[in-house]
């Protein structure tokens, strides 16, 4: 299964703006990205975001290699 399974199109996305805070308390559950940990990161950053305020991601940092995660779909490890 590609990653290219997961987007959504245009009329189905939702774009809301989170604040540097509201970031900070999603980054806090991030354990790892894939660029540090490939085999264990499963769960796309959006779902998330969606736990902590149902907002789409802006830009956050995984805290074990400081890695910029830019994109919701990045895989991280919860």
């Amino acid at each position: 299964m590609t990653r290219d399974f997961f987007d959504a199109t245009p009329e189905e996305q939702q774009v809301v703006l989170i604040d540097a805070e509201t970031l900070h308390k999603a980054e806090k559950l991030i354990e790892s990205c894939e660029h540090c940990n490939p085999d264990g990161a499963e769960i796309p950053f959006d779902v998330i975001l969606d736990r902590v305020t149902r907002s789409d991601p802006s830009s956050a940092r995984c805290p074990s290699c400081l890695c910029e995660i830019l994109e919701e779909k990045t895989l991280i490890e919860a």
